[in-house]
């Protein structure tokens, strides 16, 4: 990752960044806590799968074939965007522990980045790309943000002809992780079925991942330098999110570990919580075509919680 890129995802980092100030509630029922965490999870669920949609939409809907062809059709660039996502079940989960995310924005810009490549078929009309991004954790002791994205698509040319507008169908896989986090030091009672456990935590997260298969449709029609293009993606993912904190506690430890999703030791207590669910987006946009340079510009769309997001992306092709 270049200089550049380090120091804007660390800007947006300070932009998300948690105030660990320290003004928990205490007690506080274990219940509460995985109502949270659940609801966090179902977010998740429904909105990292346009995240992981970020990456390789590349304006052609077909680049064309490797062999034979002269010159053989490939490419490879990167592309940086944002989709939206609802940042209240993470405050709620947050404030929890002790620390509010900022800024309380109904919606928040959640990043995304990848280096992408894509390489044509050998006979048939078909491409296949591969994507990855990976970012350490950004910040420092009281705050960090760490995301990884890796995916990989085939697509098919079903009609290729060149007075009229490519379409391909198409279908990928995506696996996504992230997260967020800082130290704190405000201690804790969390009760649970008539007991309680006391905890002095040093370092919360909040973590998710998905993996999602997706399809997608897509149309494209170039005009001089000029590509627009349209598509249908419908995905499907495997979610999970929860949080993680490394502490001392004391208390009752055989009775938090009754709870549901709960593990607990004495140096930490740790939830994890799985949420499957369909996603149905709308993408499109256009490339600026420059001899053997592409600019790209994406636009897209979650038909069923609202979510948006763009990217803009750039690439040597032939």
């Amino acid at each position: 990752m270049n200089k550049r890129t380090k120091i804007g995802l660390f800007a947006l980092a300070l932009l998300l960044k948690i105030s660990l100030a320290g003004f928990a509630q205490s007690p506080i029922s274990i219940s509460a806590v995985q109502d949270a965490a659940a609801d966090v999870s179902s977010t998740m669920a429904r909105s990292l799968p346009l995240n992981a949609s970020l990456g390789l939409n590349w304006s052609d809907a077909h680049i064309g074939r490797f062999f034979p062809s002269i010159p053989p059709s490939f490419g490879i660039g990167a592309s940086f965007g944002m989709t939206s996502i609802d940042l209240s079940p993470i405050n709620d989960l947050a404030s929890l522990f002790g620390f509010d995310a900022v800024p309380s924005w109904n919606r928040m810009p959640f990043p995304g980045y990848t280096v992408e490549g894509r390489i044509g078929g050998f006979f048939l009309p078909f491409d296949v790309g591969f994507k990855i991004g990976y970012l350490p954790p950004v910040g420092g002791n009281s705050f960090n943000l760490h995301y990884f994205l890796v995916g990989a698509d085939i697509r098919y040319a079903v009609l290729d002809v060149p007075i009229l507008p490519t379409i391909s169908v198409g279908i990928g896989f995506n696996h996504l992780r992230g997260g967020i986090g800082g130290n704190i030091g405000t201690p804790l009672e969390i009760t649970h079925n008539g007991g309680s456990i006391t905890i002095n935590p040093t370092e919360v997260n909040l973590n998710w991942s998905t993996r999602s298969l997706d399809f997608r449709v897509q149309a494209s029609r170039s005009f001089f330098i000029i590509t627009p293009y349209l598509g249908i993606g419908a995905s499907y993912a495997w979610s999970t999110a929860g949080y993680e904190v490394s502490a001392n506690i004391t208390g009752d430890l055989a009775g938090i570990n009754l709870v549901d999703h709960v593990d607990a030791t004495d140096t930490g207590i740790s939830s994890s919580i799985s949420n499957n669910a369909f996603g149905l987006r709308l993408f499109g946009g256009l490339s600026i075509n420059m001899a053997v340079v592409r600019l790209d510009f994406t636009g897209l769309y979650s038909l069923l919680d609202n979510n948006f997001g763009a990217s803009i992306g750039f690439r040597f092709q032939l």
